[in-house]
C-alpha cells in the first residue's frame, strides 16, 4: 500500500509467518521426488496485505532492459534488506526466511527427507542439521547454510510473441538442498501457462550441458502445479528433481513468486553431462532446451 505521497507503508499486520507454518513431514510427496505442494500457504489476510505491497517491475529489473519478454529477473535478499522501495513488511519477510528460525522450520518438514538424499551432508558439515546456523546468501559470514528468498518476475510479453518457455526441465544448482516458489500472481493476469511441471527420468540422469538441462524425451511429466496465488511448491534438490516451467501465453503483466534457497558451501551431487556424441544424435532435441533471463541475471 502507499499514502498519498506515493510511499511504500505497511499495514497493521502481524510478524512475519514462515510458509511452512501450516505444513509438516506428512505432507510430503515422495513422486515424482520428495516435494511439497501447499495450496493456501500463508493467512489470506497476510497474503493479500504482501501481494498489494510486491514490489513493481522497476524495482526488481533495476534498470536492466528486457530485449526478449518473459525473462526472469531477480531481486535478491541482499539488495532487498534496507532498500527503500521495498515496503517494511516484505523486509520483515525476507529477513525471516533468511534466518536461524526458518532453517529450523525446513529441518521440522524436510529433515528426513534431506537426510535420505544427501546422506553424507551432515557429515560433510561436522553437524547435524538441527545444530546447522544460516547465513544470508551473499553476507560475508559463510555459516553452515546460505538462505535466499528473492523476488523474482518472468516479465511481461508482447502481442506477437509466441508462447514460451522461461526454462524447460532442469535441477537446480549441485550446491542446493532446497528450492522452494511462493506465487504471487497478479489479480489481473489472465494469461494461461507459466505452471511448474515435475518430471521423472526414464533413463539413467544425464544433463545436456553445466546448467544442469534436460532434454524433454529424457524424462516424463509426473505433476502439475498450476500458477496460482498463494501456492507454495518446495522441495529436496537433488539430480531426481527435474522441473520446468510449461509454455506461457501472452502476458500483459508479468509472471511473480518469491523464490526460497538453502545453499550449503560443498557440491551435494554430480551432474553427468551428455558427450559429443550424444550431442550430435539429438542435436535436433536440443533448440528445445533452454533459459530465458535478463543480461546480468543470476540466481
Amino acid at each position: 500500500m502507499r499514502d498519498d505521497g506515493g510511499n511504500l507503508v505497511s499495514s497493521s499486520m502481524p510478524a512475519a509467518t514462515s510458509v511452512l507454518a501450516g505444513s509438516g513431514a506428512g505432507d510430503l510427496a515422495a513422486s515424482p521426488f520428495c516435494h511439497l505442494a501447499s495450496h493456501n500457504a500463508l493467512p489470506p489476510d497476510y497474503y493479500d496485505t504482501l501481494q498489494q505491497l510486491f514490489p513493481d517491475d522497476q524495482a526488481i529489473l533495476r534498470g536492466r532492459l528486457d530485449d526478449m519478454g518473459n525473462a526472469v529477473a531477480r531481486l535478491s535478499s541482499i539488495d532487498i534488506m534496507g532498500n527503500p522501495a521495498i515496503a517494511p513488511a516484505w523486509q520483515e519477510f525476507v529477513a525471516f526466511h533468511t534466518s536461524d528460525a526458518f532453517w529450523v522450520d525446513i529441518v521440522r518438514v524436510f529433515g528426513t527427507a534431506l537426510r535420505q538424499a544427501h546422506p553424507e551432508a551432515e557429515r560433510k558439515a561436522g553437524k547435524r542439521f538441527e545444530d546447522w546456523h544460516t547465513t544470508r546468501r551473499g553476507d560475508a559470514a559463510d555459516l553452515d547454510v546460505r538462505l535466499e528468498c528473492q523476488f523474482v518476475i518472468n516479465t511481461p510479453s508482447g502481442p506477437f510473441q509466441a508462447p514460451s518457455s522461461v526454462k524447460t526441465q532442469h535441477v537446480d544448482k549441485r550446491s542446493t538442498l532446497l528450492s522452494a516458489l511462493l506465487y504471487f500472481r497478479d489479480n489481473v493476469d489472465a494469461s494461461n501457462g507459466g505452471d511448474l511441471e515435475l518430471y521423472a527420468w526414464m533413463r539413467h540422469p544425464r544433463f545436456v550441458d553445466r546448467r544442469r538441462m534436460v532434454l524433454p524425451s529424457d524424462v516424463a511429466r509426473e505433476r502439475t502445479i498450476p500458477y496460482a496465488p498463494n501456492t507454495l511448491v518446495a522441495f529436496v534438490n537433488s539430480p531426481c528433481a527435474v522441473h520446468g516451467v510449461s509454455p506461457r501465453s501472452v502476458a500483459p503483466v508479468a509472471r511473480r513468486y518469491i523464490n526460497f534457497i538453502a545453499e550449503v558451501p560443498f557440491r551435494l551431487f554430480n551432474t553427468p553431462q551428455m558427450g559429443f556424441i550424444g550431442r550430435f544424435l539429438y542435436r535436433r532435441e536440443l533448440p528445445l532446451v533452454g533459459s530465458r533471463k535478463i543480461a546480468g541475471d543470476s540466481y
